[in-house]
């Protein structure tokens, strides 16, 4: 379906990418024991918190995402190691390096080039989003220099954002480890 079919139909291509991404981190975060605190409005480049569920040495461990989904090659950017690379505007970027009380994760759903719509595939008893998940801490990206307009984001394939990681980040969480 063409951008403009999109539009008629009363959601762009981009609202579908960014809804899929939101739903699969909910799914993730499910299997992980945790659930999502929805802040409702995107403000400080904070999409949604992640909460630790159930008994834990520190009361509602929790992290903040910011989400990003794209089927642009050219907005996400695969590398020729196999890795993947994105470039944040500068305000967003340094919005996301500041320091603050609640560790914050950058999370992208890479989708195949040119998707519209993320497709999930049901095989027998399960389903498959088409597509993979990686995180950054943005604690880790250097500094911008003045009057730099863009940061670029190295996500490395083996930084994928799963259940297993979301659970180890908890577990480091809540025993105090982390910020």
């Amino acid at each position: 379906m063409s951008e403009e079919a999109f539009r008629r139909a009363g959601m762009t291509a981009d609202a579908h990418k960014e809804r899929a991404s939101y739903h699969a981190l909910a799914l993730l975060a499910n299997g992980a024991g945790c659930y999502l605190s929805d802040p409702q409005v995107d403000y400080d480049c904070l999409d949604v918190t992640v909460v630790a569920s159930g008994p834990r040495q520190v009361r509602r461990c929790r992290f903040d995402v910011q989400l990003k989904a794209s089927s642009s090659r050219y907005t996400v950017r695969e590398l020729r190691n196999g890795d993947f690379a994105i470039s944040l505007p500068a305000d967003q970027y340094n919005e996301l390096r500041t320091p603050g009380p609640v560790p914050m994760r950058l999370v992208v759903l890479i989708l195949p080039p040119d998707a519209q719509v993320p497709q999930f595939e049901t095989e027998s008893a399960s389903m498959r989003l088409d597509g993979i998940m990686l995180w950054s801490d943005p604690d880790t990206w250097p500094p911008l220099v003045p009057n730099q307009r863009s940061g670029t984001v190295l996500l490395p394939l083996e930084d994928a954002f799963t259940t297993a990681y979301i659970s180890s980040l908890m577990k480091t969480l809540s025993d105090g480890g982390g910020r």
